[in-house]
């Protein structure tokens, strides 16, 4: 059992595809991918027990000072976000996204979102990128955790 709301692949793909067509796909087309992936490398999407309290929340496992910057960073896409999908961001708090996985893929886009470097075509290179701009230098995963989470 997880802690992050009942969740299923299929669900899981068809808010990625939502949330895609509303924020866009990379200029590859395959955003969908790393989102997809993502979510795997942080919590086996949804299937790796969280037993954390104060520290990344939801499948995706946002911290609580980055979800705040992005937050307001991502202003600019609330009409679209709103309009498209029926989330009004600035009503989203961080403790959202612990049970919400349409919440937690949402931001894990927006944290994508700012980056004018491609997303990478193939796997190998879409786990440097998800370190580079996602679990960061900062964060204790590796690019080869990436892989294996998404072998």
């Amino acid at each position: 059992m997880s802690n992050y709301g009942y969740i299923d692949e299929n669900t899981i793909r068809s808010q990625i595809q939502l949330i895609c067509k509303c924020l866009g796909n990379g200029k590859n087309d395959i955003a969908h991918l790393l989102l997809y992936e993502t979510a795997k490398a942080e919590t086996g999407l949804g299937q790796i027990e969280d037993k954390t309290i104060g520290a990344g929340i939801g499948i995706c496992q946002f911290d609580k000072f980055p979800f705040n910057d992005l937050k307001k960073r991502s202003l600019k896409y609330k009409d679209k976000i709103l309009k498209d999908l029926g989330v009004d961001i600035t009503l989203v708090e961080w403790e959202h996204l612990r049970y919400n996985s349409f919440l937690s893929l949402l931001f894990c886009r927006l944290q994508y979102k700012p980056f004018s470097e491609e997303i990478p075509k193939d796997k190998v290179s879409r786990a440097g990128y998800w370190k580079r701009y996602y679990n960061t230098v900062a964060g204790k995963g590796t690019i080869e955790h990436y892989l294996k989470m998404n072998q």
